[in-house]
């Protein structure tokens, strides 16, 4: 089965549960311009804790569960990896204020002939700020070159300086500024 299959396959399995989510990474790097190659599908959920013996057992049914102790494995790391017919799938629980906001801002579209919920543009490119990994920078940059003068500017930069104060980490929030400096 190919990603997109998969996709589909868990998608109609979290919409059928009324589950909020929003699908990111890769996926929604495509979706936006900037094509590379993914292997995985990266969704965050929001589910509450006390449902989550629950979801494991229903998910359970449609893939299977790369991890010995699931409840433990996600209260750790808020990561649940999943396979779907070969397909990684890292299904990522919200728990912070702004990934539950993101999910909520979260829009509907179709995207090789399925519909998804996917993370907006800034939503995006924060997640892949914070994450420090460099691919995902380059990602970054691709991804405003194509979108230029469609950025929702304030809401990202204001995000990227809480997250780098937060984190305590300020290069997240001077990359994303000299990035937006910069002349495309």
């Amino acid at each position: 089965m190919n990603l997109f299959e998969s996709l589909k396959k868990i998608n109609d399995f979290i919409e059928s549960n009324n589950l909020p989510y929003m699908v990111f990474g890769g996926i929604a790097t495509a979706f936006y311009g900037y094509s590379r190659q993914t292997f995985d599908i990266d969704i965050k959920i929001n589910i509450i804790e006390k449902e989550l013996n629950s979801f494991i057992k229903k998910i359970s049914d449609i893939g299977t569960i790369k991890t010995i102790n699931p409840v433990q494995f996600v209260n750790d790391t808020s990561v649940l990896p999943i396979v779907i017919d070969g397909v990684n799938i890292d299904l990522v629980f919200a728990k912070l204020p702004f990934e539950i906001n993101a999910i909520k801002r979260a829009r509907k579209v179709m995207f090789n002939d399925i519909e998804f919920k996917i993370c907006t543009f800034e939503d995006l490119i924060i997640q892949k700020a914070i994450s420090t990994r460099e691919k995902d920078w380059l990602d970054i940059k691709e991804l405003i070159k194509i979108k230029k003068n469609k950025i929702d500017w304030n809401y990202l930069l204001l995000h990227c300086k809480l997250f780098s104060e937060w984190l305590e980490l300020p290069s997240i929030y001077q990359r994303i500024a000299d990035i937006k400096n910069e002349k495309y």
